[in-house]
């Protein structure tokens, strides 16, 4: 079944069934443009479904930024900023103006493989295929995703330190609890295809 398949049937869905729509609801207040674009919104959905695992969310919402403008490396620059919050074992982390990087308490703290773990979060951070405010916003939202409310406040205040408008990362957060409300959404797929037979 292709995604434009899918997203049909959901759409069946959501005309049929009382909580689907409830969360088209919850989810279509979130999109449009507020101080992240909506192209913004959907490149940090991108972000986020790394987190949820959500094939479909990550296409869809991929799709939507590429209509809106966005290009696959910028795409791909979402993703990986949550491939290093990913590395990220504990709650405590530096990261000075330069957006360099001290995972602090790490495991692997002191070690050339925490070294090089460091390294790499910091080059993704100072990547600048997207603006600092997007990557700022993005690394807050992908650790409030995680549950990892002691990184999400690093990040957030680094945000902040950086200029970054605190209604922009509020956005960024609802857009972390659509997309974990969504990935439920999507898998619904599968029950709806046992009954589309």
């Amino acid at each position: 079944m292709s995604h434009e398949d899918e997203t049909r049937l959901l759409s069946a869905l959501e005309r049929k069934n009382a909580h689907a729509r409830a969360f088209r609801q919850f989810s279509r207040t979130h999109w449009s443009d507020g101080k992240l674009s909506s192209r913004d919104k959907h490149i940090v959905a991108v972000a986020v479904g790394q987190v949820t695992r959500c094939e479909y969310c990550i296409e869809h919402h991929a799709e939507i930024a590429r209509q809106l403008g966005a290009t696959l490396d910028e795409l791909l620059a979402a993703a990986y900023i949550t491939a290093a919050i990913e590395t990220i074992e504990t709650g405590e982390i530096a990261v000075s103006p330069a957006l360099d990087v001290d995972v602090k308490g790490s495991v692997i703290g002191g070690s050339s493989v925490g070294t090089s773990r460091d390294e790499f979060v910091a080059a993704i951070l100072q990547n600048d295929t997207l603006p600092l405010e997007l990557r700022l916003v993005s690394s807050a939202t992908v650790a409030f995703a995680q549950r990892r409310d002691a990184l999400r406040r690093t990040f957030h205040q680094l945000a902040i330190d950086h200029g970054v408008s605190p209604d922009a990362l509020d956005e960024g957060y609802a857009i972390a609890a659509v997309l974990r409300a969504g990935a439920v959404y999507a898998h619904t797929l599968a029950i709806a295809k046992v009954f589309d037979r």
